[in-house]
């Protein structure tokens, strides 16, 4: 089996068409679920992540990303 979801699995899980590859990474972005770009544009989901995230062990990709944080601006106010 392939290290990442299919163009049809990844369309069924958005509810898109396969062809849809912007309707597809505003649903990823917006539901946090970590992806890489293809060189062909298509969003790349792993497979081992998207089956712990149905099944409720895996983190969303908010609780993974550190550098999320935002600056400590202060030191920039002397």
């Amino acid at each position: 089996m392939a290290a990442y979801l299919t163009r049809q699995e990844l369309s069924e899980l958005v509810g898109c068409q396969p062809r849809s590859l912007a309707c597809m990474k505003r649903w990823l972005e917006r539901n946090r679920w970590p992806f890489a770009v293809s060189i062909a544009g298509i969003p790349q989901v792993s497979r081992d992540y998207c089956d712990a995230r149905l099944h409720g062990t895996a983190p969303r990709a908010a609780e993974l990303a550190d550098d999320e944080q935002e600056p400590d601006f202060a030191a920039l106010e002397k």
